[in-house]
């Protein structure tokens, strides 16, 4: 499949759809000079009848989160989310004026739960002149590459492009509001999405030179390899690479690690090297039982160019865990 403009929009489930069809969309937008900034996972799974949005604003190192929840609609997000593809692959509208929680909930998960009295509010506009990369055929080899292997972790195939670029607009957490602007990683997938047998992976979007390189590297853990992808992003195109590794110092989990080591083999044959700024660990449930991503927004460097990405690290809780978090696992 070709990624289409199209496919900036929301999508119509297939039909019949299969129970564990989703759409969902990431968007982390950052200025790490001020620690100040935007992260919102949305799910849309029709087959539950449901949509969510973890919305999670920093604004000069105050974080304040919101999990909002609602009936599926094929035409909208959750309210009162907006985020709209105003010339799509270009230019991005993303708003939310709404309530939630200040600080971490338990293990220091954000957006755990709806309700809360802060006022956190978005006002912003995405725009990038890259081109986005569309991962969905390097997937489908990865997913196959996964099935080989029957007893190790598995995931569902799904289409899945992602772009970087630059950001600015209005943030508030609280009481405290300003104009911020910065880079963007995003990434938009839909198919069917199940995490599972222990699944661990990393993903490390990342966005540098003011906007001018966007690169990630892919992979899932398995045994003694890593199946994986990468790509790099210029304004000449794009280049991909199998052989992707990660290390996370000092070791990975959640809020775990201050460094992350990416490697890109041939033919891109680049390291990116990361400092973590801060944790935002997200629980996941929707995407397989127990499973939850930590997000370490970074500065990152990357063959003499600099700016910021998310080394994240996804793997599964232990039941007792989940149950801090007081959340019913997805089976």
């Amino acid at each position: 499949m070709t990624v289409r403009e199209e496919d900036e929009f929301l999508h119509a489930p297939p039909a019949p759809t299969p129970s564990r069809w989703q759409e969902n969309m990431f968007f982390i937008c950052w200025d790490v000079a001020s620690d100040s900034g935007l992260l919102c996972h949305i799910r849309r799974a029709p087959t539950m009848g449901v949509q969510e949005a973890q919305v999670v604003v920093a604004l000069d190192g105050r974080v304040g989160s919101s999990l909002v929840e609602g009936a599926f609609t094929a035409e909208a997000l959750v309210a009162p989310l907006s985020a709209v593809p105003v010339d799509p692959f270009r230019r991005w509208s993303f708003r939310f004026d709404g309530r939630g929680v200040e600080g971490a909930g338990p293990l220091g998960f954000v957006a755990v739960a709806a309700g809360g009295d802060t006022p956190i509010t978005v006002d912003i506009t995405l725009e990038s002149a890259l081109p986005v990369v569309d991962f969905a055929e390097r997937l489908t080899a990865m997913v196959a590459a996964m099935r080989a292997a029957p007893d190790g972790p598995q995931m569902g195939e799904q289409q899945h492009y992602e772009q970087g670029g630059t950001w600015y607009g209005r943030l508030r957490v609280g009481d405290g509001q300003r104009d911020v602007s910065g880079l963007f990683v995003r990434d938009h997938s839909w198919g069917v999405r199940r995490e599972q047998q222990q699944f661990e992976a990393f993903w490390t979007a990342s966005c540098l030179d003011e906007g001018r390189i966007f690169c990630n590297a892919i992979g899932v853990p398995s045994g003694d390899r890593v199946v994986g992808i990468g790509a790099v992003v210029d304004a000449s195109g794009v280049t991909f690479t199998q052989e992707v590794s990660a290390s996370f110092s000092p070791a990975a989990g959640i809020a775990a690690y201050e460094r992350t080591t990416v490697a890109f083999g041939a033919p891109v044959a680049r390291t990116l090297t990361a400092q973590t700024c801060r944790h935002l660990p997200l629980y996941l449930p929707g995407s397989g039982t127990n499973r939850y991503d930590n997000n370490a927004i970074s500065t990152a460097q990357m063959h003499g160019a600099a700016g910021f990405g998310v080394m994240e690290w996804a793997s599964v809780l232990s039941d007792a865990d989940a149950a801090l978090l007081h959340a019913e696992p997805i089976t």
